[in-house]
C-alpha cells in the first residue's frame, strides 16, 4: 500500500478509537451549544457529531476497503456485532462499518470518488483519477453532554495528518405536547440570544418551523441565498406521539425530520 494509504488507515484506527472511546466514557460538559440546549429544558433525545475530510488520491480495492474496516475493528477489540457493508455506483464505491456502543453509534466510511473519464472531472492527459475521502459520523444517545469535545477531537485528528475537516454538529431534544407559537419563539430567542446570532432566514409551513442564522462565534458558514449561515433551528411536531421535537444544528440541519 502506498504511504498515503498507510496514513490513511492509521487515520481511520486512530478515529474509531477515539470515538468508541467518547461513546463508552461519560466526558464532561462543553461548549456554548449543549448550554443553549440545555436552557431549553427539553429532554435531550440525541447529539451527533459529522466530519469529512479527503485523504488522497491512490485507487482503493474494495477488498483493500474491507481490510481496512475489519483492521479498524480489530484494532478496538471488536470481533463481532458490527456491520460491514459496500455499495458501488458508476462513479464511486463506498464502504462502510457500523457498530453501536452503549451510549451511541459509531459509523466510519471510505469513499472512493471516480474523477476524469465518466466523472466529474479529468485527471492529467484526461486519465481516470480518484478522490478518496474518510467521513466519521458518531450519534450520542440521550445525553449530549460531551459533544462539542468530541467535535475538537475529531477536528484534531483530521489536521494531525494535513487534513481540513468539514464538521457539523446537530442535537434533538423532546417536548411533551404542541407547543405553541410563543413558547417555540421563547426558545429560539433564547438560543439565538446566548449564541449571539442573528436571523438570516425564517421558514414556516404546517410541517415544521426553521428559523436560519449566523453567529461570529462558530467559524465556519455556508451560503444561502448569498448569505452566511452557521445555525439552524427547527420544530417538529409528530401528532401520533404528540410530542414537540426541537432540532439545532451548526452550521446547517444535514438530518431527515
Amino acid at each position: 500500500m502506498k504511504h498515503i494509504g498507510k496514513i490513511a488507515l492509521m487515520v481511520l484506527i486512530t478515529l474509531a478509537f477515539v470515538l468508541q472511546l467518547l461513546i463508552n466514557q461519560r466526558i464532561g460538559p462543553e461548549g456554548n451549544v449543549v448550554e443553549a440546549f440545555s436552557s431549553t429544558e427539553l429532554i435531550p433525545v440525541e447529539a451527533c457529531v459529522s466530519a469529512y475530510g479527503d485523504f488522497g488520491d491512490m485507487e482503493l480495492t474494495e477488498e483493500t476497503r474491507q481490510t481496512m474496516l475489519k483492521n479498524l475493528a480489530g484494532q478496538l477489540g471488536i470481533t463481532d456485532g458490527y456491520a460491514v457493508t459496500a455499495t458501488q455506483g458508476d462513479s464511486f464505491q463506498e464502504s462502510t462499518l457500523t457498530k453501536d456502543g452503549k451510549y451511541g453509534k459509531t459509523v466510519l466510511q471510505i469513499v472512493s470518488l471516480k474523477t476524469g473519464e465518466n466523472g466529474e472531472s479529468e485527471g492529467a492527459g484526461g486519465s481516470t483519477g480518484y478522490q478518496q475521502m474518510i467521513l466519521s459520523d458518531i450519534t450520542i444517545y440521550d445525553n449530549p453532554d460531551y459533544m462539542m469535545q468530541c467535535k475538537e477531537m475529531l477536528e484534531d485528528i483530521y489536521r494531525s495528518v494535513g487534513m481540513t475537516p468539514e464538521v457539523g454538529i446537530y442535537v434533538k431534544g423532546k417536548t411533551a405536547g404542541a407547543l405553541s407559537e410563543r413558547g417555540r419563539q421563547k426558545i429560539t430567542d433564547s438560543i439565538f440570544e446566548q449564541l449571539h446570532a442573528e436571523t438570516v432566514q425564517e421558514i414556516h409551513n404546517e410541517n415544521y418551523d426553521c428559523v436560519y442564522g449566523y453567529t461570529e462565534w462558530f467559524e465556519h458558514s455556508i451560503k444561502q441565498n448569498g448569505r452566511k449561515i452557521n445555525l439552524n433551528l427547527a420544530f417538529t411536531y409528530q401528532e401520533e406521539e404528540d410530542i414537540t421535537y426541537l432540532h439545532l444544528a451548526v452550521p446547517y440541519i444535514r438530518q431527515s425530520f
